[in-house]
């Protein structure tokens, strides 16, 4: 200490040249060719470099940060407008497909000019036999009977069996209660249409009690027919698929695919209309 202290301006001097040395080399980024300089040099340049590594990596990570901030932004944005494009893309099917449904059912219309028509919507079906019966929603209110007439798509889908105020139960063409007197449109044969519950996995009916002299082909039309008195004449239940002897030998049955499949089923047309007299509607 009493070395340091003795020698204390030259210490000081020496300090001061230190760090004018360190000022050149940080300033002009070229070290001096003294001994004095290289000596700085060697203490500063590394010292000066460190400095620069932390600066370097503390900017970086403020870098970091500020563009983390912006992706962040820019992601929520991205996610906006994945929303809203996928709630326009949901609006814009809704619309299609409302709109299918209103062409079908002018459609369905067009087919039937003399009958009065009330479009519905069938609104519920009974999940252990949707083929058998399902709602619509309209119904008293809108005036709906029971007994009224149901088309799909293609022809008799049902008739209305219960109504509610903004309800209708529809006992469809599969059902085992739904019977319509029929007749061949090729032939004018006549029998009667009825669900039956042994074809009606496979999507089939059957016409009952055929003269035993109908020549019955497979893909003749089988029509209603104004005999029962709840349908007009001319609407199309189906098609027929086969022909068979009954087992007692003195009539025939034919195997109808029905026109309307209840799996496609979504719009239908009310009949406003209880026949009582008959009426040819041939399509």
């Amino acid at each position: 200490m009493n070395f340091i202290h003795k020698r204390k301006r030259l210490f000081l001097a020496l300090g001061i040249l230190f760090c004018f040395a360190a000022i050149i080399v940080t300033i002009t980024g070229v070290a001096p060719t003294s001994f004095i300089g290289r000596g700085v040099s060697y203490v500063v340049v590394p010292m000066q470099r460190g400095a620069s590594s932390a600066t370097g990596w503390v900017s970086g990570r403020f870098y970091i940060l500020a563009r983390s901030a912006e992706i962040l932004a820019e992601n929520q944005a991205l996610v906006e407008d994945n929303i809203r494009l996928s709630n326009e893309n949901a609006r814009m099917f809704a619309l299609y497909d409302e709109n299918i449904r209103l062409r079908t059912l002018v459609a369905m219309r067009e087919r039937y000019p003399l009958l009065p028509l009330l479009g519905a919507r069938m609104i519920g079906q009974n999940p252990n036999d949707w083929q058998s019966r399902f709602y619509i929603n309209v119904g008293e209110n809108d005036g709906v009977l029971p007994y009224m007439i149901v088309l799909g798509d293609g022809g008799v889908l049902g008739v209305i069996h219960e109504t509610g105020p903004n309800y209708a139960l529809v006992v469809s063409i599969m059902d085992n209660d739904f019977a319509a007197a029929a007749r061949n449109a090729r032939t004018e044969d006549l029998g009667t249409a009825r669900g039956d519950l042994d074809l009606r996995n496979d999507g089939l009916m059957r016409m009952r009690h055929i003269v035993y002299t109908a020549r019955f082909m497979p893909g003749d039309d089988i029509t209603t027919s104004d005999h029962g008195m709840v349908f007009p004449q001319g609407l199309r239940i189906g098609t027929v698929e086969s022909i068979h002897p009954s087992p007692e030998g003195l009539t025939q049955y034919a195997i109808i695919r029905p026109s309307v499949s209840l799996d496609r089923v979504d719009m239908v047309l009310v009949v406003t209309q209880l026949f009582g007299d008959a009426i040819d509607i041939e399509e």
